[in-house]
Parts: structure tokens; sequence; C-alpha cells
């Protein structure tokens, strides 16, 4: 069973994200500071599971104002440098 750290709050759940595999799509987020921060996954439009360079997120689930995604987004080219917020129990 998975129990995940960081769900979305339901304003910000998104059935329309592409995914570039079976649950998993690649977003950005914009928070209220407007930082912009990539590379980030999301699984199943509800949780976010991973970050690229990032072992914690580098903001609270709070400050999220915006998701989206990029062209890199929706097709990305290097899926290697995640690191995964989760662990199977």
């Amino acid at each position: 069973m998975m129990n995940f750290k960081y769900t979305l709050p339901e304003n910000l759940i998104n059935a329309d994200l592409c995914e570039f595999a079976n649950g998993g799509a690649q977003v950005t987020i914009r928070t209220k500071d407007g930082d912009i921060y990539e590379k980030i996954l999301i699984s199943n439009c509800m949780w976010i599971v991973a970050m690229a360079g990032y072992n914690e997120l580098p903001f609270k689930i709070d400050d999220i104002i915006e998701i989206y995604q990029t062209g890199n987004d929706k097709n990305p080219k290097q899926k290697i440098d995640w690191f995964f917020f989760d662990k199977w129990e």
C-alpha cells in the first residue's frame, strides 16, 4: 500500500493532464510568491510523488496557485533525475 506524502487539494486536481506513463504526468508549478518549479511528477492527477533535484518539496502545498504543463512536460526528454518522496508499506 502506498501512503502519499503530498496530496493536492481538490481545486488543483486536473484530470486533463497529459500523461507520459500510466498515471504519471510531469508538470510545472507556480507558487504564491511567483516562483516556478519544473520537472514535478504527479500521479493520477492527485499526488506529487517526485521532483527533479529535490528530495523534499521546496514549497508548501498551500502555496501552489497554478499547475500546468509545458511542451517538455508533455513529452519529457529525461525521466531519470527525479527523487521520489513516497515509500511502499
